[in-house]
This record gives structure tokens, C-alpha cells and sequence, in this order.
């Protein structure tokens, strides 16, 4: 099951969760994955700060980025957001987003309700 977390809403839910991971990819080759604690603008935009050289370098061959905070509950929600990603002049990374969801499968309907209404 999956629903749909507005930018606007993604602050409040991503409060429920820890540190997330930022995947990126390059050009080619295989995904950087990365543990962070973002920021998150009332916008939705995410701010990163200290990636990695390698992290940055997927971001100049593309610049698709995907977070994922996983549930801490058993069963729980995992919140994905997928976006756009830029380097800002101070090095931070900057995600804008452009879908984001709360998602578990059926077979973890015993778990906790969402943090956000469907």
C-alpha cells in the first residue's frame, strides 16, 4: 500500500523517522548509498549537508536522487521521496522533490497507522 506525501507535508512526517539514506547513481555503474540527516524546508525542499566526493560526483552525471527513511517499528511505514538533486556553492546538497510516499506491502497491515491520512 502506498500514499502520496505532499512537499508540504513531508517535515512533518520525515519528524516521525530517523536518519535517512540518499541513493544516487551514476552515469553508469553501481548506486551510492549514503546515510544522512537532512533538513527539510515547509516547502518540501531537503537540504544535505557533508556528502560525499563520490555522492557528488553521481549528481553531476545524474541528478536523480531517491531518500528513503525506513520504518522504526515493526511493520511500520517507509517514507521514499524521489527528486532532483543540485549542489549549492557551499557544497550542501539541495533535493527538490518530486513524488514522495509513505509505503509498507499488505502483508504488514498489522502494523502502525500511517503518519499521514490517506
Amino acid at each position: 500500500m502506498s500514499i502520496p506525501v505532499p512537499p508540504q507535508d513531508l517535515a512533518r512526517v520525515a519528524a516521525g523517522y530517523g536518519s535517512a539514506t540518499l541513493i544516487t547513481l551514476p552515469a553508469s555503474g553501481f548506486a551510492k548509498v549514503l546515510t544522512v540527516d537532512p533538513d527539510i524546508a515547509p516547502d518540501g525542499t531537503i537540504t544535505i549537508a557533508n556528502p560525499s566526493k563520490s555522492t557528488t560526483a553521481n549528481l553531476a552525471a545524474n541528478s536523480h536522487a531517491t531518500l528513503v527513511w525506513q520504518p522504526r517499528e515493526r511493520h511500520g511505514w517507509t517514507l521514499i521521496v524521489d527528486g532532483h538533486a543540485s549542489l549549492t556553492e557551499e557544497g550542501k546538497i539541495v533535493v527538490v522533490p518530486k513524488s514522495g510516499m509513505l509505503h509498507r506491502p499488505a502483508a504488514h497491515a498489522d502494523g502502525p497507522k500511517p503518519l499521514i491520512e490517506p
